[in-house]
């Protein structure tokens, strides 16, 4: 239902190379051995015409992966040359010919070659420290230092216990925006709440997603967390129901809003000027009305561009509410069955929800 990224290009870049590198794959098993044996090591994947035109001296090997071979070869101070599917090991002991021109904030020889030459080849390399018994990896201008695994399963740990507890707030949020959208009595501190909550909810699910990747095989001892797609398209639909049309962009507004840093999330002011209202949220009345995407992407088996196409057509969710069913079936896609199960189900929304005596309070501290 998302129709926009909530992880830019890099990230999801970034996050596909380390999956290749989890405990359990046939390339991190070799590593390992190489961490095990402090030999240290500089790795190289890809054998492109360019890669292979940037190296120098060493050996051709030629010869099938194999985790042993890897950990062997490692032991010779050169780079080692993996093919582009990992399948095979091309080189090894060459010297990185590097540009000198190209600039590391790395200290170490082997961690700086390694920085230069994916900025350079825009290849994957991996940089096993001798001393600190370390894998890092570099793609493009990225750096990536994996964690030993008792950090891994403590922060895990918190994460999740963390989750949990966004997770409820954040439901206990929607309960009080679902009253409200119903009731007509919607206020912008409702909104911002419960987009606060979700956006927490989404970094947490996407910390968590981080620690499985580096666990690999290691990530059972994680205890499962339900599916969070659904409410963390909720906290999406929230933005595109309530962004200042006249003051900010759809896409603008949820860009604002994930990139938010962790102190500036906290602050509810910083959301509710990233959807183009005033900051001062408190002294802030005006009741506001949703376009009703949320709302109708309740409703079962619309598509959402047809939710597109009514929120298009009627603007708002009370418009919806109270359109005619021939006025709800002319619309492109609908019919009279969808209208009637439009209506039908909106309808008992209104009439089964009732106010919540709850608050939605900030779990942030």
């Amino acid at each position: 239902m998302r129709s926009i990224s909530t992880e830019n290009h890099k990230t999801r870049e970034l996050l596909a190379t380390l999956r290749l590198l989890s405990p359990g794959t046939h390339l991190r098993e070799g590593i390992d051995y190489i961490i095990q044996g402090k030999t240290g090591g500089l790795i190289v994947v890809g054998d492109t015409p360019e890669i292979l035109d940037l190296i120098e001296g060493g050996f051709r090997i030629n010869c099938q992966y194999a985790p042993a071979r890897l950990y062997e070869l490692s032991k010779m101070d050169g780079a080692i040359i993996l093919s582009e599917d990992m399948k095979r090991i091309v080189r090894a002991n060459v010297t990185l010919r590097v540009d000198p021109s190209i600039p590391s904030r790395e200290t170490g020889l082997r961690h700086r070659s390694a920085d230069k030459f994916a900025k350079q080849t825009e290849h994957i390399v991996l940089a096993v420290s001798q001393s600190r018994n370390t894998l890092t990896l570099y793609l493009k201008n990225q750096h990536y230092i994996f964690r030993e695994r008792s950090v891994l399963l403590s922060g895990a740990n918190q994460t999740m216990l963390a989750l949990t507890q966004y997770v409820k707030a954040m439901q206990n949020a929607a309960t009080l925006l679902n009253w409200g959208e119903l009731s007509g009595n919607v206020t912008l501190a409702n909104v911002v709440t419960a987009i606060q909550l979700c956006e927490r909810v989404r970094r947490a699910e996407q910390d968590l997603n981080l620690y499985r990747i580096e666990l690999g095989t290691q990530a059972e001892s994680i205890q499962h967390i339900p599916e969070l797609t659904t409410e963390i398209d909720s906290g999406l639909l929230i933005t595109k129901d309530y962004y200042h049309e006249r003051l900010r962009d759809e896409s603008d507004a949820v860009e604002k809003i994930i990139g938010l840093d962790a102190n500036c999330l906290a602050n509810q002011s910083n959301i509710s000027e990233a959807l183009g209202y005033p900051r001062d949220i408190r002294n802030t009345f005006e009741v506001l009305e949703p376009r009703g995407y949320r709302m109708l992407s309740r409703v079962p088996r619309i598509p959402f561009n047809i939710v597109e196409n009514i929120v298009h057509e009627f603007k708002t969710l009370n418009r919806i509410y109270t359109a005619a069913i021939d006025e709800l079936q002319a619309i492109d896609g609908v019919g009279k069955t969808r209208a009637s199960t439009i209506k039908d189900t909106l309808s008992q929304m209104k009439t089964t929800t009732t106010q919540p005596h709850t608050l939605a309070l900030s779990v942030f501290e």
